[in-house]
């Protein structure tokens, strides 16, 4: 008996042994976070690839590092700081990535590759569509017009003029709030630190050089295809902040209207033979009233192919200090053009980290499909009045990493 005892108490304590032990060993496991990534992805070049791992919760702090870069062998990078990874590649080759989770005292480590091959056909460099051609009422707004046209002839037109070189083609936005809306064949990728795009517009060279027709600076917005639906779609549209984004001189939510003279009115002229003196009316919501002054030899300045009587524009409105080159004569102008972010500023390079939500807030696109310039100057001057010779100007736009890929001289701006 007294041995069955000693038995059973020599088994209680080593099972009370073992489940201590067993107790206070850490696991191994309770730290770690368990992510979920491909190992490999494939994915030609000049195509967003988004890479997508599990998620880790709320509270999760995500870094993608670059531990291979066939391209320039920079490694240990950090690439990204978000769940996802976009890595739109320009060059092809072997990529990999690691990504770092934690999460409170929980880490995580995955390793992926991503193995990019080159496109399949040559992309253009420069603009290849037009989604929309707007040009506000001004001094060329017709000059792509031919009698009969519409605006889609007119729009093929324009593209004519400016795809594939981009050569310098200068097409007319008309006065505030004119537009042109262009497509690439590809996306134009968001490079880190670099410039990704030019705006291609008039010669702001020499800005201290008194000019006949000065170009007024557009304003640039970018758009990424994300639904990959071949089309800008209105809530994918960014503005490009530049140089006078948050100047004090910059107005927001500007507004004009251009009436469109009734047929058959009687012309307002000092001399039959030189102008008509009234000839669109506008109004802006700084109740100011003026005309459109045209010279008789020159087409009409509201766009022949609109149908409506009255058009209105809303939106930014730059300050330019457009100034006579001497007094009393309407001829000659100086101007002092934007530094950069605009077209036809002094560095016609864009950057797309510059990209801003209607917020203000940075906008980290992956890269662009779409450009939009907006003529965002109205300065009423003289016998010119609106600007009509200060038009905003566009000559296409160029994807700087694709011109550096295919060894292709830039057009000249």
């Amino acid at each position: 008996m007294k041995k069955n005892v000693t038995h059973f108490l020599l088994s209680a304590m080593a099972f009370a042994f073992v489940g201590c032990s067993s107790d206070d060993k850490p696991d191994e496991n309770a730290n770690t976070i368990t992510i979920t990534l491909q190992e490999k992805y494939e994915t030609p070049t000049f195509t967003v690839l988004d890479i997508a791992p599990s998620d880790a919760g709320t509270n999760a702090v995500y870094e993608w590092i670059m531990t291979k870069n066939p391209v320039d062998q920079v490694t240990d990078s950090i690439v990204g700081s978000t769940k996802d990874l976009r890595f739109t590649p320009i060059y092809a080759g072997s990529y990999e990535f690691t990504l770092n989770v934690t999460a409170g005292d929980k880490k995580g480590t995955k390793n992926t590759i991503v193995n990019v091959v080159n496109e399949t056909a040559n992309y253009n460099a420069y603009i290849t569509r037009i989604f929309d051609f707007d040009p506000a009422p001004g001094m060329f707004a017709n000059d792509l017009y031919k009698d009969g046209n519409s605006k889609e002839d007119v729009m093929k037109t324009a593209l004519g003029r400016i795809d594939k070189t981009s050569v310098g083609y200068l097409l007319d936005l008309g006065g505030f709030g004119g537009s042109i809306v262009v497509g690439f064949d590809h996306t134009v990728v968001n490079v880190s630190g670099a410039s990704d795009f030019r705006i291609y517009g008039g010669d702001v060279s020499n800005p201290t050089g008194a000019k006949a027709n000065p170009p007024a600076p557009g304003l640039i917005y970018v758009a990424y295809d994300k639904n990959k639906n071949g089309k800008p779609d209105e809530d994918e549209w960014y503005e490009i902040a530049g140089s006078q984004h948050t100047k004090s001189t910059t107005t927001q939510n500007f507004k004009v209207t251009y009436y469109k003279k009734p047929a058959g009115e009687p012309l307002v002229t000092a001399s039959a033979l030189f102008l008509d003196y009234e000839h669109v009316y506008c109004e802006n919501n700084k109740e100011e009233k003026y005309y459109l002054a045209r010279p008789r030899a020159k087409k009409e300045f509201y766009p022949l192919w609109k149908t409506q009587t009255s058009v209105t524009y809303e939106g930014t409105r730059l300050n330019v200090d457009f100034k006579t080159a001497r007094a009393g004569q309407t001829t000659l102008w100086y101007s002092t053009p934007p530094e950069w972010g605009y077209a036809n500023a002094i560095n016609p390079d864009i950057d797309i980290d510059w990209a801003v939500d209607k917020n203000g807030n940075k906008a980290n696109l992956p890269g662009i499909d779409f450009i939009k310039v907006i003529n965002c100057v109205s300065e009423p001057m003289g016998l010119c009045q609106q600007q009509s010779s200060m038009a905003a100007v566009f000559a296409g736009a160029g994807d700087l990493h694709l011109l550096k890929k295919y060894n292709l001289k830039p057009a000249k701006n």
